[in-house]
C-alpha cells in the first residue's frame, strides 16, 4: 500500500496535562512537556515521531498553557506539518480531550501519544499491525517480567491507536480517562481492544530523577548515532555545538552535548551522560558529572555539581556544590554572579553582550537578538 495513501488519514493527538503535580522546585518550573530533552522541548520528541512516517495533522489537546506550548514548539515544528492546538475549559480526561479534537479532524485513524514520552516505536509497524487486527483499539504495552515463572505484566506506555467510532463512547461532556474508562468500556460492548507489544524502552518524565534518566538516554542515543545532528561537531564522545567555546584542556569524559554559545573553561571537567545548554558559562576546574545545565547558567571556579538540574539563568557561586537537586535562578543573578566568578572574564564578555542586545532592540527591533531556537 502507498504510504502517502496509508497515512493520508491518520491524525495524530498529543495529551499535554499541563496540570502542576506537586509543589516541588521541579514541578513548578515548567509544564513537562517543555521540559528541555538534549537542547528540544520533550513534546519535540512526539511530533518529530509523528511527521516521519508522513503524518500531517497534529493536535496538541490540553487543559491550560497551551499558548505557550504553541509560541516555544513553532521553533521545532517540521516544515509542512499542520498543528491544531485545542484547549479545554473544564477538564476532559485524555479521552475526552481525544474526541474534542477528533470532532474537528477528518482523520480515520487517530494515534494518540503522551507529551512526556519519547516514543520510541516503530510508527508505521503499529499502525500496520492495528489495521490488521481489525481492532477498534490498539494500546501499546511493554511486558515487565515477574520473578518465579509468573506471567509479565503489560505496563501501558502512554502511546495508543484508534478508529474514529471507538469514540463514539466517550461522552461529549464531563470526564473521561482513557485506561480507567474508555478501554473497558469498549470491552463492555463487544468492540475488539488489542495490546501491541514492544520490547524497547519508552522513556517517560513523571519527575526529577525519571527527567535525568529521559535526558541521560537521549543523549546517550544521539553521540552513538553515525550522522551528528545539524550544527554539531563531534569530540570524542562529546557533540559540541560549533557556536561553543570549549578550552583545550577541559576533560569531556562522554556522552555530553554542549550547546550553541556555551563556554567551558580551562581544567573544567564534564562527565556524562550531561547537557550543557546554550549560553552556559562552565568556569575554570569545575566538575559537572550526570546532571542538565540549561541556558543561561553559570557555574563558578571550582564549583561541584553531580545528579541535578541547573534551570535557566542559574548562577552557582565560586566553590558551591550541587549534589541531586534542582536550582531555579533568574538573568539578574546571573549576570551579577557570573561576574564574580574567579579566573574567568566571561561575566564582563556576556554582560557587554546583553547590553549590545538591548541597544539593538532598540535601535533595529526585537528580532535583531532573538535565537532561532530555544535550546
Amino acid at each position: 500500500m502507498d504510504d502517502r495513501f496509508e497515512f493520508d488519514r491518520t491524525t495524530g493527538i498529543i495529551l499535554i496535562g499541563t496540570r502542576t503535580w506537586t509543589n516541588s522546585a521541579f514541578d513548578t518550573m515548567m509544564p513537562r512537556v517543555l521540559l528541555p530533552v538534549a537542547h528540544r522541548p520533550l513534546i519535540a520528541y512526539s511530533v518529530s515521531w509523528l511527521h516521519e512516517v508522513g503524518i500531517q495533522r497534529v493536535a496538541v489537546c490540553g487543559n491550560r498553557e497551551t499558548q505557550a506550548i504553541h509560541s516555544l514548539l513553532a521553533n521545532h515544528a517540521p516544515a509542512g506539518l499542520s498543528i491544531a492546538y485545542h484547549e479545554d475549559p473544564m477538564p476532559r480526561g485524555a479521552a475526552g480531550c481525544l474526541h474534542d479534537a477528533a470532532q474537528v479532524s477528518d482523520g480515520d485513524t487517530f494515534v494518540v501519544v503522551d507529551g512526556t514520552t519519547i516514543p520510541n516505536v516503530d510508527l508505521k509497524q503499529l499502525l500496520r499491525s492495528h489495521r490488521a487486527s481489525g481492532a477498534v483499539a490498539t494500546v501499546v504495552v511493554n511486558c515487565e517480567s515477574r520473578p518465579h515463572g509468573n506471567p509479565g505484566l503489560q505496563i501501558p506506555t502512554g502511546i495508543y491507536v484508534f478508529d474514529r467510532r471507538a469514540l463514539d463512547l466517550v461522552p461529549p461532556r464531563g470526564f473521561c480517562d482513557i485506561k480507567e474508562k474508555l478501554i473497558p468500556q469498549l470491552y463492555r460492548s463487544g468492540e475488539r481492544v488489542v495490546a501491541y507489544r514492544t520490547s524497547g524502552a519508552i522513556p517517560r518524565v513523571m519527575g526529577f530523577t525519571t527527567y535525568l534518566a529521559v535526558n541521560e538516554w537521549v543523549v546517550e542515543h544521539l553521540v552513538a548515532h553515525v550522522d551528528e545532528p545539524e550544527g554539531y561537531l563531534r569530540r570524542g564522545s562529546a557533540l559540541l555545538h560549533q557556536d561553543a567555546l570549549v578550552a583545550t584542556d577541559a576533560v569531556l569524559v562522554g556522552p555530553v552535548l554542549v550547546g550553541a554559545g556555551a563556554r567551558i573553561d580551562s581544567g573544567a571537567v564534564i562527565v556524562g551522560p550531561t547537557t550543557i545548554g546554550r549560553d552556559v558559562i562552565i568556569g575554570p576546574e569545575v566538575l559537572v558529572s550526570r546532571s542538565a545545565v540549561w541556558r543561561r547558567s553559570t557555574v563558578g571556579a571550582q564549583a561541584q555539581v553531580d545528579r541535578s538540574i541547573l534551570a535557566d539563568d542559574t548562577f552557582l557561586a565560586h566553590n558551591e556544590q550541587a549534589f541531586q537537586v534542582v536550582k531555579v535562578g533568574s538573568e539578574r543573578q546571573r549576570l551579577d554572579g557570573a561576574a564574580m566568578a574567579p579566573g574567568s572574564v566571561a561575566g564582563f564578555e556576556r554582560s557587554s553582550l546583553e547590553l549590545q542586545r538591548k541597544l539593538g532592540r532598540v535601535l533595529l527591533g526585537p528580532a535583531w537578538s532573538r535565537f532561532p531556537a530555544a535550546q
